[in-house]
């Protein structure tokens, strides 16, 4: 554990910020390689809060590694006659390309032509660019389609989104391949339901779906696939933990010849951390004395890496990397973890021949994918970071 993230987290989509700067500056502090996915807006939205200048040295400092993706996954809907038709689609914006994109973006920051595209020349080549995969659409569709996980995933979805407004045990939530799309049949009221999620969340952000559910599935594929595509952890937001776990439990609870429950992610609490992510996002914090800790972190990640979760061996390494330093001045707060403790299975199950083929299965390309992963030893754990929900003022 420890070894390395990838990052995903975004608060609301809809909002002027919605990529959590903070939450990734908690992923550098503990893992020895933290990378972050973003697109044009969180890469703009990177740059403008650290300054260009200090994103260029954490990434010669390999203290971060970003990946840009000038494409994006979502759930197209097109209705007839009332009837929702949904496909999962990937898309890009015609003459976006990374390159025209960071110079455009280090223009807008630096204000000068000239000065903005010297500076998008010395970051560009700092930047790994990695586009979506027509496996992601092919297997967000066949979980979308497998009736047990979407009517589970719609369920873990709406449970986070308005906890107090689901009987989980009431809800149903089917789909259908039709020519034109999948269709929903659902006993959901979205009607009563938005009228309680307006409550935290306005409707010009967002509203709850048919579509919105399934986006929420499909996004869930595209983050298992870039992570387990370098056999690292996540750290996401606290439904797309929920939906991973169901992702991973439910193939490997088809996978293994065993007739068990499986339930292979348990919950890891650390309490003596600071609250690093909500100062870095108040902006509280001097961003250059943040960065010496970063670096300073690096000496000491050893304690930690590759070995189980440890609290007492976590609080020392922590203590030791913030001491006399503008973090050890922040409030604390506890940070939790999904950990995956199924390889003992998995690997019991290969020795044994107990997996599984993917023929004999009837998992897609992706789901097969996976589990190779999962057989060389990937461990989906989760950095789990938590909203919390805030009624919104209506004076």
């Amino acid at each position: 554990m420890f070894e390395s993230i990838t990052f995903f987290h975004q608060k609301n989509r809809n909002t002027p910020s919605p990529f959590d700067i903070g939450a990734m500056v908690e992923c550098m502090l503990f893992y020895g390689k933290t990378n972050v996915v973003v697109n044009h807006s969180t890469l703009k939205q990177l740059l403008i809060h650290f300054g260009i200048d200090r994103v260029i040295e954490i990434l010669e400092e390999d203290l971060l590694s970003i990946t840009y993706t000038e494409t994006a996954t979502g759930i197209f809907t097109n209705t007839i006659n009332g009837v929702g038709y949904h496909n999962a689609r990937w898309f890009s914006i015609r003459n976006r390309s990374y390159q025209n994109e960071i110079r455009k973006i280090c223009v807008d920051i630096v204000g000068k032509s000239g000065k903005g595209r010297r500076t998008a020349r010395r970051i560009q080549d700092l930047i790994t660019v990695k586009n979506h995969e027509n496996i992601i659409l092919e297997g967000g569709k066949k979980s979308i389609l497998d009736q047990d996980y979407v009517n589970l995933s719609a369920n873990s979805v709406l449970q986070t989104l308005v906890p107090e407004a689901i009987g989980t045990d009431s809800v149903q939530f089917r789909t259908e391949e039709t020519e034109k799309g999948i269709v929903v049949a659902t006993n959901i009221n979205f009607s009563a339901l938005n009228k309680v999620f307006h409550k935290y969340v306005p409707p010009s952000q967002s509203t709850i779906t048919p579509a919105l559910i399934l986006s929420h599935i499909l996004d869930v594929e595209s983050e298992l696939y870039f992570a387990s595509n370098s056999l690292s952890e996540l750290a996401t937001s606290e439904m797309s933990a929920k939906l991973m776990s169901h992702k991973i439990n439910y193939l490997l609870g088809k996978s293994l010849e065993s007739a068990k429950k499986i339930t292979d992610f348990q919950n890891f609490v650390f309490e003596d951390a600071k609250s690093l992510r909500e100062a870095v996002n108040d902006k509280k914090i001097d961003l250059d004395e943040l960065i010496e800790v970063l670096k300073r972190s690096q000496k000491f990640k050893k304690w930690i890496s590759g070995i189980d979760p440890d609290k007492d061996l976590l609080k020392n390494y922590y203590a030791e990397v913030t001491k006399d330093s503008i973090v050890d001045k922040i409030p604390g707060k506890s940070v939790r973890w999904g950990i995956f403790t199924g390889a003992g299975l998995i690997a019991d199950a290969v020795a044994t021949g107990g997996l599984g083929t993917a023929i004999g299965l009837g998992v897609g390309a992706l789901d097969t994918f996976y589990i190779d992963k999962l057989i060389k030893g990937w461990k989906p754990n989760q950095f789990i970071e938590v909203e919390v929900k805030r009624l919104l003022d209506t004076q």
